[in-house]
């Protein structure tokens, strides 16, 4: 075998060599590559699926919301009916005693009126069709009537950027941040300012007591932070808790212009 055979020959098993080892690289690319589409693709799915999940959660609760404001307004409300009838026909039957119902009248009246404020910001069809301002301001006046903290409104907000499902969702934040601060707070006063400049934002702050963030999310008792942290990441909002022991609370949502809204 003469010089250039076997030159001819290394170079033959070199290409050869080359070929196989870049075969396996291809092989490695490509079963890499359907690899990450493949998780890619399972990712999407979970996603979907976690979106769907959300949705259908959030219709059951509006669902039996709606159905619990209608049963409020129909069994409670014929209670205070048939209490009404009552005092009539006994000032009908003993005319001198009239005047000692009129504190009575007074407190039915006022728990007749508190019973239709509570009912509506229940219904998630009444809701939608006064949309979100009209809302918070009638759960504003609601609270202002039961004379226990004074609620401050602010709305700057003009025209809201906001669809029917994020309007619906924002109220339903709000009234868990309004019910935190009167339940916990011990607060004298509350701010409610909604303002829609480089982006909606509603701000909910009081002057109670406040609290350790970090540690009351840790516990059992965190519910409430929970549900608000939970419906803003459905509604697409960015959702932040700022309070300190003796310093009061401040909650605040705004739409994330980076992350496409989950309806």
């Amino acid at each position: 075998m003469d010089d250039n055979q076997i030159v001819l020959g290394v170079l033959f098993t070199t290409l050869l060599l080359l070929l196989l080892v870049a075969g396996i690289f291809i092989s490695i690319y490509m079963a890499g590559k359907r690899r990450l589409q493949q998780e890619v693709k399972i990712a999407q799915l979970e996603l979907t699926y976690e979106k769907e999940l959300r949705k259908v959660e959030n219709e059951v609760s509006e669902n039996m919301m709606e159905h619990f404001a209608q049963e409020l307004h129909d069994n409670v409300g014929h209670t205070l009916t048939c209490m009404r009838i009552a005092i009539e026909n006994k000032k009908l039957d003993e005319p001198e005693i009239e005047h000692t119902f009129l504190p009575i009248e007074g407190y039915l009246e006022e728990a007749s009126q508190q019973l239709r404020l509570l009912s509506r910001s229940l219904n998630t069809e009444y809701i939608a069709n006064i949309g979100l301002i009209a809302a918070i301001e009638l759960e504003v006046d609601r609270i202002n009537q039961l004379r226990r903290q004074k609620v401050h409104w602010q709305n700057a907000a003009g025209n809201l950027s906001l669809d029917h499902n994020q309007e619906l969702m924002t109220f339903r934040i709000f009234q868990e941040m309004m019910h935190n601060s009167i339940k916990h707070s011990q607060a004298r006063n509350i701010t409610i300012s909604l303002a829609n400049n480089n982006g909606f934002e509603l701000i909910v702050a009081d002057d109670g007591k406040g609290f350790d963030v970090h540690q009351i999310e840790q516990s059992p008792k965190a519910s409430g932070l929970k549900n608000i942290r939970k419906r803003a990441q459905m509604a697409g909002f960015t959702c932040s808790i700022e309070s300190s022991p003796g310093a009061g609370c401040r909650y605040a949502i705004a739409q994330n212009t980076t992350t496409p809204i989950t309806n």
